[in-house]
């Protein structure tokens, strides 16, 4: 896997949007996303990148974005040590701790992946738009049954997790 150098961030923790480097630093995340997902497809036999390049097309702020374009890509690697050593090369504590929270596969949340989601709100919208994205009927309605089922599973149990339901997900990501 590429490493990412911070020719754009002087120091880690930056503030958001200043001299123009969220753009940079969504570019970077975006080139690191494609490196981590390629080759790979998910579940439907789809690019493994267009989840995450879904779920970013929700989001409204640039950290946000930048997030969901890392959110997988740990697992993406292969090994989550690797994909998180490549992030802290380029990308801010502050976003790092957001895709740290959401470093759990989908069906693998636990109460304190809860409690690390709920406390961060970057990663808390994301992983929203994330469960709202796997659980687009249309994406559904692909898959085998098994599968189709494991994830609804999942879902339902992540949404519970974070004091929501998988009804008012969808409604709210398919109004963004």
């Amino acid at each position: 896997m590429t490493t990412l150098h911070p020719t754009h961030l002087p120091q880690r923790g930056q503030q958001p949007g200043a001299d123009g480097r969220s753009a940079l630093l969504l570019a970077d995340a975006l080139r690191f996303a494609k490196n981590a997902c390629a080759g790979r497809h998910d579940e439907s036999g789809e690019a493994a990148i267009e989840h995450p390049l879904r779920v970013m097309a929700t989001l409204h702020g640039d950290d946000e974005k930048v997030v969901a374009l890392l959110h997988d890509t740990c697992a993406a690697s292969g090994t989550g040590l690797v994909g998180l050593a490549g992030l802290r090369g380029f990308v801010p504590n502050r976003l790092l701790m957001a895709v740290t929270a959401l470093g759990h596969g989908f069906e693998e949340a636990d109460d304190v992946c809860f409690r690390f989601l709920l406390a961060d709100p970057i990663a808390l919208a994301v992983k929203l738009a994330c469960i709202g994205d796997l659980t687009d009927p249309v994406r559904l309605a692909g898959l085998d049954p098994f599968t189709r089922r494991r994830r609804e599973t999942a879902a339902t149990t992540a949404a519970r997790g974070l004091g929501t339901t998988v009804a008012a997900i969808r409604i709210s990501f398919t109004m963004t």
